[in-house]
């Protein structure tokens, strides 16, 4: 594995520890200047407002990883994808969300720094097939 891929997925996880904190903070010093954040069917938002929602978030954090976490190198940057996967607690209950997230990063002063960010509701299970009709 490159370097790259690994300083990669290391930023990522970073980044997620970070959100887990709230700390907005640390996850602006991973975006590049004219960042923008994308959810399908909203409107885009650059870093304040992406680092305003992170802190935000409702409830208690209870956790925030990364599962299937993919690296894709180009020329002209890197694709980096996965489901995150959070925890947490809103008036007593307990929620668990996942969502995809697809975020290209730019190389800017030898540093990785993320350009575009664009999370999606991870597509549930198809419903199991119905039964066939008895007589």
């Amino acid at each position: 594995m490159s370097q790259d891929v690994e300083r990669l997925r290391q930023a990522a996880a970073e980044i997620a520890d970070a959100i887990g904190r709230r700390d907005a903070d640390a996850v602006v010093r991973w975006l590049a200047p004219g960042f923008i954040h994308r959810s399908p069917g909203g409107a885009g938002s650059d870093a304040r407002s992406f680092a305003q929602a992170i802190r935000d978030i409702p409830g208690e954090i209870l956790f925030v990883r990364l599962v299937a976490v993919e690296v894709d190198l180009s020329d002209a940057g890197a694709l980096v994808t996965g489901i995150q996967h959070a925890g947490v607690r809103i008036e007593g209950t307990e929620i668990d969300d996942r969502r995809a997230f697809v975020d290209w990063f730019v190389k800017r002063d030898g540093e990785w720094r993320i350009l575009v960010a664009v999370d999606l509701p991870t597509a549930e299970e198809p419903p199991a097939p119905a039964a066939p009709a008895q007589d």
